[in-house]
């Protein structure tokens, strides 16, 4: 199945090669996790990034259970900060 990943800022640099504007479709198995994704991106899974799925924000501990379907976007985003 298809996902389409998005990033910003730095995670940009883990997207597959040809990665246009922070964003690549990603070919996963059935029952893929946003936390798969993760892994398989070689982000660092302590990282505290803002996950949404579909405009809706995945809270840390549902991010290992939460089921990606066909055609999801996944946003991951570094934490922001503030000055």
């Amino acid at each position: 199945m298809k996902v389409t990943v998005k990033t910003a800022g730095n995670l940009g640099k883990y997207l597959p090669p040809g990665s246009a504007g922070n964003v690549a479709a990603l070919d996963v198995s059935e029952g893929a996790t946003p936390a798969d994704i993760v892994r398989r991106l070689g982000m660092p899974e302590d990282g505290s990034y803002l996950v949404v799925l579909n405009g809706t924000a995945v809270p840390k501990m549902e991010r290992a259970t939460r089921r990606l379907s066909n055609d999801d976007s996944l946003a991951i985003m570094p934490p922001l900060k503030g000055g």
